[in-house]
């Protein structure tokens, strides 16, 4: 296609057909927009193009218009849009939302106003590859592109489940392989004296709502569980007195229990029996809020009140004014814990509920350095 004069004709109806344009400095000033927030790094411009500048920009080069969609003005019935039946399959708010983002930037890409202008039945794998070359340009991170890459190719597997798509292209779609990611794991297993220090620091900050912060933090840490998952404990039914157990409402629906250490499980019951009451409602609320007594709800703590109750706890310990800590941190630090004490990676997996075992081999730090020291002293006389 020469230009924008040879494109398929379509149904004024349905829309228009739109090139992919947009060039790698807008796709990365998309991230400055809130509207267009997509998550993750700002990304970094490559150092140089893919292919060579003149090669890439010759003027007589075919299809060098890039590949198209079509955008309608007004946004499409929900019930046969692809890309709308993919969110609405997610089984968290954070994993739709966080999908919406994706699909509504490569909506952007075309000039549609958010998803549900384009017409996702388009999608092909020539213009899945152009996607991905634009976000690999404009520097996005590979664990972003990926991201991406799984959002389209779940939208195309919904066109065809709403026979919009063959099942040839879609499965074309489906075989495009993803970027590969050699990078250090995100994140640290901290030492077992630093985590024990943030949590003794939280629990003895003198203030009204001293030991509630610190039981939070002291929950993540003794049983690796996630931010959202602690605030979102609730009370009576989430405390199984008889079992000394405690229901855990993980991600992406993956419920557990989990049994807290002996003497765990009695600072619980102590706070619930000695300050916060049993009182149907959120285990870890505002029930102070400059309140004289406090009261129950059934809204949980927001999950960054957890990040700010940690930093304020970590400013407080001697040495760790410096260190960059998260919630997660805890998380990571409990798995390496408890893989040094003798537990496998399997029962790790079913501890932390993860759904996939290589994740949870991710958050198993081992000792590297060990591992050097170890290798430099048997390669001793090898000249």
């Amino acid at each position: 296609m020469e230009s924008n004069d040879q494109l398929p004709a379509i149904n004024p109806e349905i829309g228009e057909w739109r090139t992919l344009s947009i060039k790698p400095a807008e796709l990365r000033a998309q991230l400055k927009d809130g509207s267009r927030k997509t998550g993750g790094r700002k990304p970094v411009p490559r150092k140089r193009s893919h292919l060579p500048a003149a090669h890439e920009n010759r003027a007589d080069a075919i299809d060098a218009i890039g590949p198209v969609m079509r955008v309608t003005w007004n946004p499409q019935p929900r019930m046969y849009n692809p890309a709308h039946l993919h969110l609405q399959s997610q089984q968290s708010a954070s994993g739709a939302r966080s999908k919406m983002y994706l699909l509504n930037n490569v909506a952007r890409m075309f000039g549609a106003e958010d998803y549900e202008c384009l017409v996702w039945r388009d999608l092909s794998v020539p213009i899945v590859m152009e996607i991905m070359s634009k976000l690999r340009d404009a520097g996005y991170q590979n664990s972003t592109q990926n991201a991406y890459l799984t959002a389209l190719k779940a939208t195309a597997r919904a066109a065809w489940t709403l026979k919009q798509m063959d099942l040839e292209t879609y499965e074309m779609i489906k075989d495009i392989k993803r970027v590969t990611q050699h990078k250090k794991p995100a994140g640290q297993s901290i030492k077992i004296e630093v985590a024990r220090a943030i949590v003794q620091t939280a629990l003895n900050d003198g203030t009204p709502t001293a030991r509630r912060n610190g039981l939070m933090l002291l929950l993540m840490f003794a049983l690796g569980i996630r931010r959202e998952e602690v605030v979102n404990i609730r009370v009576p039914e989430d405390i199984w007195v008889d079992a000394r157990e405690i229901y855990i409402r993980g991600k992406g629906s993956k419920d557990r229990l989990v049994k807290p250490p002996e003497q765990v499980w009695e600072m619980v019951i102590n706070y619930i029996e000695t300050e916060r009451g049993w009182d149907k409602g959120a285990l870890f609320c505002a029930y102070w809020n400059k309140r004289r007594t406090p009261r129950i709800s059934d809204k949980p703590m927001d999950v960054t009140s957890v990040n700010h109750i940690m930093e304020k706890a970590r400013e407080k310990c001697d040495g760790l004014t410096e260190v960059t800590l998260t919630p997660h941190d805890f998380r990571r630090t409990f798995a390496t814990i408890m893989h040094d004490r003798g537990m496998t990676a399997r029962e790790l997996q079913v501890v932390l509920g993860h759904a996939n075992l290589a994740t949870t081999e991710l958050y198993i730090r081992d000792e590297t350095d060990e591992y050097r020291k170890k290798a430099a002293r048997l390669g001793v006389n090898l000249l």
